[in-house]
């Protein structure tokens, strides 16, 4: 029986749950048959995994001389753990517990799963202009909780937004105002990776024109852990008055109705250094309610609508609404007149954010009650851990991004039940480099950063040489 072992390397001795481990495997010089492999762990368990990207080899449609490997690691403590790989194993392996596909529930949902920690339905957007309407993750669910974290599908999880989709783009962001295309390229019961693929729409700055993007989705089985890696056309324009080249603004976003969050506290990887406060928010929000102080019969019937959505508090409401009014695809103003409110508020906006004592202004603390902060909003400084936490149920949500993000805007409001996780900085400005991949984790952890440390330094394998039993 021909064999070949595959040595787990487990960095810093990092205790491992429930982990998914992906390697790629040659077999040039003995090509194999995929039907005849085995995995075996040291303790002697078959370990169920899933073959993807094969290369089948030149002179036969059966054997392959390359392809990924992916399965579960339950429980790794030790630095190295030798897995055998068997090559010619005459029993099969049962492999039929894994991801399964539910029909999705949602009008545009394209793939709909139960990976055996998650729900989640992943959604292709309608264009719209609705939060009901937007691209990505709209429904998500830890099954062990049972409980959706996007109240009424109204929002959704990972989509990008800066520098294109910005008042002085005059766009809303793409989940609301594309739809995507799923392509599925891989699909078992251990590993699901989906690509979304879309088209930007043109705005008011000609450097962001025809651009379009994909996002990789990667999903494993038991594991909390699923990643993203967002790849978009090259592009260098300016936000904030400053100059910006291949960065974007990623944010998931989770609603909970009023009065209300899902998350309330926010952390850093060893203590978050932050400023507080959304002076730009304010200033956006003023600009909005003068342009809107006329009397109601007086406005046209598009801005009319738009202040009867709004009511008397802006803040009750999501930061979309802030948005709305400067954006072309809404019609409530010329071209021309959002460059000019813009302008005035960008000019402003700049001056209070870096010309006044908020730049030096940075406080620290191990976890922030963001709730309690002005605007409800805080801007946490450089770093790729970070996580968003409910101390009540027990459950954080951790990210880890492969790339340091200069700045977050992270908000709680508990006023309307909305909750952002955003890779950008004051005044909208993006801050993650285009081609990074986020990995997230949502469950009960005894420690976040541990989980964050695993996300960070995944389990590395080395294959040995193939060799007799």
């Amino acid at each position: 029986m021909k064999k070949c072992t595959l040595m787990l390397n487990n960095p810093d001795g990092i205790t491992r749950h429930t982990e998914p481990v992906i390697a790629r495997l040659f077999f040039k010089e003995q090509p194999i048959d995929p039907s005849k492999l085995k995995l075996v762990n040291e303790q002697g368990k078959v370990i169920p995994h899933q073959l993807f990207d094969i290369v089948y080899d030149d002179t036969t449609d059966t054997l392959i001389s390359a392809c990924s490997i992916a399965f579960i690691v339950t429980n790794l403590e030790q630095l190295v753990e030798n897995y055998t790989l068997y090559l010619d194993e005459k029993t099969p392996v049962d492999n039929a517990n894994g991801i399964k596909q539910l029909v999705p529930t949602l009008n545009d949902g394209v793939k709909r799963l139960d990976t055996g920690h998650y729900i989640l339905e992943l959604c292709r957007g309608t264009a719209d202009g609705t939060s009901y309407g937007k691209w990505g993750i709209r429904y998500f669910s830890a099954k062990a909780e049972g409980r959706n974290l996007i109240k009424d599908c109204s929002n959704a999880i990972g989509g990008f937004y800066g520098p294109f989709f910005t008042p002085a783009n005059g766009l809303i962001n793409p989940p609301e105002h594309t739809i995507v295309e799923c392509e599925t390229e891989v699909e078992g019961p251990i590993y699901c990776r989906y690509r979304f693929n879309g088209k930007i729409p043109n705005g008011l700055d000609p450097a962001l024109h025809d651009k379009s993007f994909s996002i990789v989705w990667e999903f494993f089985y038991q594991s909390p852990w699923f990643r993203r890696t967002y790849h978009v056309d090259d592009f260098e324009t300016s936000v904030d008055g400053m100059p910006v080249i291949n960065k974007i603004t990623v944010g998931d976003e989770y609603e909970s109705g009023k009065n209300n969050v899902v998350f309330s506290r926010f952390a850093s990887y060893g203590g978050t250094f932050y400023r507080q406060g959304d002076l730009y928010a304010n200033i956006l929000a003023d600009e909005v309610n003068r342009i809107l102080s006329q009397p109601l019969d007086q406005l046209p019937p598009n801005a009319r609508l738009y202040r009867e959505s709004i009511g008397d508090n802006i803040n009750a409401v999501s930061w979309d609404f802030f948005w709305r009014l400067f954006c072309v695809k809404e019609g409530i103003l010329s071209d021309e007149e959002i460059k000019s409110h813009v302008k005035t508020i960008l000019r402003k906006a700049h001056h209070v954010v870096h010309n006044s004592a908020r730049n030096k202004e940075v406080l620290f603390a191990k976890d922030v009650d963001v709730n309690s902060v002005p605007e409800q909003t805080i801007f946490p400084l450089a770093a790729n851990k970070t996580a968003e936490i409910n101390p009540e149920s027990g459950y954080a949500m951790v990210w880890y991004t492969s790339n340091i993000v200069g700045r977050y805007q992270i908000v709680q409001r508990k006023d309307s039940g909305w909750v952002n996780w955003g890779t950008n900085g004051e005044n909208e400005y993006p801050e993650l480099p285009t081609g990074s991949t986020i990995y997230t984790a949502y469950g009960q952890f005894d420690d976040w950063q541990k989980q964050a440390d695993s996300m960070e330094k995944n389990i590395d394998v080395k294959q040995g040489l193939i060799e007799d039993e």
